[in-house]
């Protein structure tokens, strides 16, 4: 949990693994700007704020409003096809025992399937480093009520607007999705 300071021998003995890994585990953590060493005292999770928030979806909606303009006319049948079952999936996710963690695994897939199309690597790597720094904030957004129903339906207008070819509107759906994503990640943060 953000905030919490952990020490390095206490998860060594909660996972129950040498220290090693733990160590090296918490300095990828720590490259990624997801955990801050404390001298003396231990680690703890990174707490982001409304302006890293911002930060994070101005960054994200680059790359994905790049992306689906260059992929928008090009999608193959089978990429519809796979947006559409990723889009069951999390509809399936919230019918039985709604799980915050599987939705959102579901949701990084949809939208990394987008980037990946685009076929530029470097897109893919910014984008899952900054999902992750995203996904403690986006999964707090996600218990607010209804917001998986409305994000589902946001994910039905891109792919609508994706079928038809129609750069602007899934653009614009695109757009709305980031937004209201961003809106609901403000409410968990600290301004």
């Amino acid at each position: 949990m953000a905030g919490e300071v952990y020490s390095e021998l206490e998860l060594a003995r909660r996972f129950r693994i040498s220290r090693t890994p733990v160590r090296e585990a918490l300095i990828r953590l720590a490259a990624e700007n997801l955990i801050v060493f404390h001298p003396r005292k231990g680690i703890s999770a990174v707490s982001f704020n409304q302006k890293d928030i911002e930060n994070l979806y101005e960054l994200r909606g680059l790359i994905e409003e790049t992306t689906i303009s260059k992929i928008a006319a090009n999608l193959t049948l089978k990429q519809i096809q796979e947006i559409q079952q990723l889009i069951s999936e999390q509809e399936k996710c919230i019918a039985s025992d709604y799980d915050e963690d599987l939705f959102l695994d579901i949701d990084r897939k949809l939208h990394l399937l987008f980037i990946e199309a685009s076929g530029n690597p470097f897109f893919v790597k910014t984008y899952n480093s900054i999902r992750d720094c995203m996904d403690l904030s986006n999964k707090k957004g996600l218990k607010k009520k209804g917001r998986g129903d409305e994000v589902i339906e946001e994910h039905k207008a891109i792919l609508k607007a994706l079928i038809q070819r129609d750069v602007k509107k899934v653009k614009k759906a695109l757009e709305k999705h980031l937004i209201k994503s961003k809106m609901a990640a403000y409410e968990n943060v600290s301004p």
